[in-house]
């Protein structure tokens, strides 16, 4: 059994890790490199081989100053079930969830505690990013990064119901909300994070720190087995529907409210086939305007052809112009030739008529 902590503990910190000894090493290292002092890290070992994880704590303890506490279960009631184990071994002000595959900047815990202990909020989150890898040998790559939600400064209910944009790992919540709004659902597989953000939601504000980011999301799409990310799989789509048919029933059965479902529903089929008819008109326009554009084409080309034929005409009825001009100029030397040979006649004619005329008369 782990031990029991100080109740002026200012956070727990829950990483839950199942044979990853390598990514966990690095979520280690990352947890006791925090520029605040006053947490514990409870890591549950959900049914995974026992050493690697003692050996991955032992290579810290130097910098945990004892802060780090293993929780190794025999049997697996879950994913979700870790985290409450983790919850029920450890005792703080504050509450923050590690992945042994995730990391945080060197200030996350000191800047999210700081928010919560100057606001009201419930909860506050950071800006992630997610950090895509993959894992050769020993050697963990990257191979691309980006921010997550990027166009989000905020967490609101609003807007989680329609999809989760806050990652595990950047959010810290008070621990007495648990009282309020319950644990982590262990009947869920996957989207018990959503869940409890949902239902943390409903009773209270979650903050946001904005700017570089603090948590870090590595994801590995290539991977398999262990190394997997639960979000990889089809798991989260089955799920999130299943997680909305569940609150949606909760509801009916204390409001009995079908009446407005079905309204509204039909409002949204109707919205749905005015979208339909309109997607048709605007696919039939842009298919006419794709074969006029075709013909246009078409005819483009054939102008293109007379155009170039045009070309090859005047190319060939200015090489028959030179060559006629080159004739002319030909035909006219021989023409002045011949003028000047008769030139020459005509003054031998009259030279003789000169001469004859002279001797006559005398």
């Amino acid at each position: 059994m782990p031990a029991q902590h100080d109740q002026q503990t200012q956070v727990a910190v829950v990483l839950r890790t199942r044979n990853r000894p390598l990514l966990l090493a690095r979520a280690l290292a990352s947890a006791a490199a925090q520029t605040y002092a006053d947490y514990v890290v409870i890591v549950v070992n959900d049914t995974g081989d026992p050493g690697p994880v003692d050996d991955a704590v032992a290579q810290v303890a130097d910098r945990a100053l004892g802060r780090f506490q293993v929780v190794h279960n025999t049997v697996s009631r879950g994913r979700e079930a870790a985290l409450n184990i983790g919850l029920e071994a450890s005792s703080s002000c504050y509450v923050a969830v590690l992945d042994d595959d995730d990391t945080w900047a060197s200030s996350f815990l000191a800047q999210t505690v700081d928010h919560l202990e100057r606001t009201g909020d419930l909860a506050v989150a950071t800006r992630s990013e997610v950090i895509y890898e993959r894992i050769d040998g020993e050697t963990v790559v990257t191979e691309g990064r980006e921010l997550l939600a990027s166009d989000r400064n905020q967490v609101t209910l609003l807007e989680t119901i329609v999809r989760n944009y806050t990652h595990t790992g950047s959010l810290v919540y008070r621990r007495d909300v648990l009282d309020t709004i319950g644990r982590y659902d262990e009947a869920l597989p996957v989207l018990a994070d959503w869940d409890f953000l949902l239902r943390l939601l409903r009773h209270g504000e979650v903050g946001f720190i904005d700017g570089n980011p603090l948590a870090f999301w590595h994801r590995r799409p290539a991977s398999v087995g262990d190394a997997r990310n639960s979000v990889e799989g089809d798991e989260h789509t089955r799920w999130d529907v299943l997680v909305r048919d569940r609150y949606l029933r909760a509801d009916l059965a204390r409001h009995e409210g079908l009446g407005y479902l079905l309204f509204v529903s039909e409002l949204q089929d109707r919205d749905a086939r005015i979208a339909q008819a309109r997607g048709a008109h605007i696919a039939g326009a842009v298919h006419k305007i794709d074969t006029e554009l075709l013909s246009m084409r078409d005819t483009q080309t054939s102008l293109a052809a007379a155009v170039h034929h045009l070309h090859g005409t005047q190319d060939e009825l200015l090489r028959q112009l030179v060559e006629m001009n080159r004739n002319l100029i030909s035909q006219n030397n021989r023409i002045v030739a011949q003028f000047a040979l008769l030139g020459e006649r005509v003054e031998r004619l009259e030279s003789l008529l000169d001469r004859r005329l002279a001797g006559q008369l005398r």
